[in-house]
């Protein structure tokens, strides 16, 4: 009961916090590394992406985030990790003028796992093992209590630069020690298959338009094969080839939107051709511009 009281109190003071750095609608960056606060007044349309590794927490509102076909939903008093870049659509569900959608992102890298972590991924006894890299988790007292240390700091700008890495690093040990945090600790454990996986995943972004050979790409991960397909599909939800696929075609909207394509010129289609692989892929990807529109 006292715990429960405590986040609700740690939430009251973070939305009016928020609300004072995000007093309209839209992604607001921030001075500290890595933070960025989301605030919408209006539900929006699913909008897809690629997510890139961040720790989000709602704190007013509500959202659906789908990885291929699975739903994770999550409002106040829930955070979602995304631990390794994953092509997601989100839709913001619940908002509105009296209650906005609020949401603190946190963006972070491998590196960073490791440094929080620190000793305790050497006591990970489960390196075999993989699952999702994404999920939701409900948040703790102690976890709002850095966070509130973290919003603070972008009253007192000489302070940030000694004090938020420290910060930052507390928030991510206290969402490794959660009651689901041992999946970001197998991503930072050295010698864990969902390293390994994440390596193949950077790998995949960076030639994400050249053929890849399966057995090669497994080789470069220190896998099998088999064990390189099972351990890359229950992380992603998705085989190799579909998630190359899917980031052709996340690229290829990028460069539409970054081009402000509004019509398939030659030149578009010359892109579209050199990036997807399918009539299909084109089609779709055609479909998925003119939405954004």
């Amino acid at each position: 009961m006292a715990e429960q009281m405590h986040v609700k109190h740690r939430e009251e003071e973070l939305i009016k916090l928020v609300n004072s750095f995000a007093r309209v609608d839209g992604i607001h960056n921030t001075n500290i590394t890595g933070l960025s606060i989301i605030r919408s007044s209006t539900p929006l349309e699913p909008i897809k992406t690629l997510h890139q590794p961040a720790l989000c927490m709602i704190i007013q509102g509500g959202k659906v985030v789908s990885l291929n076909g699975e739903d994770y939903s999550y409002g106040n008093g829930d955070y979602l990790v995304v631990a390794v870049d994953l092509p997601v659509v989100g839709e913001v569900v619940k908002a509105s003028e009296e209650e906005p959608y609020l949401c603190l992102r946190l963006d972070f890298d491998q590196l960073q796992l490791v440094n929080s972590i620190g000793s305790e991924k050497q006591k990970n006894d489960n390196l075999n093992i993989s699952k999702r890299g994404l999920f939701v988790s409900q948040t703790t007292g102690a976890l709002l209590d850095a966070w509130l240390r973290l919003l603070t700091l972008l009253k007192t700008p000489n302070d940030k630069d000694f004090l938020a890495p420290l910060i930052t690093k507390e928030i991510l040990y206290r969402v490794m020690k959660g009651e689901q945090g041992e999946r970001i600790q197998l991503f930072a454990a050295r010698g864990s298959k969902m390293s390994e996986i994440a390596k193949a995943i950077n790998y995949l972004k960076q030639h994400y338009a050249t053929k890849i050979n399966i057995e090669e790409l497994a080789k470069h991960v220190n896998l099998s094969a088999p064990a390189f397909y099972q351990h890359f599909k229950q992380v992603t939800a998705m085989t190799p080839i579909q998630y190359q696929k899917s980031l052709r075609l996340h690229e290829a909207r990028r460069l539409m939107i970054r081009e402000h394509w509004l019509a398939p010129t030659r030149h578009f289609m010359l892109v579209m051709k050199a990036h997807l692989t399918s009539r299909v892929n084109i089609r779709k990807c055609l479909a998925d511009h003119q939405e954004t529109i």
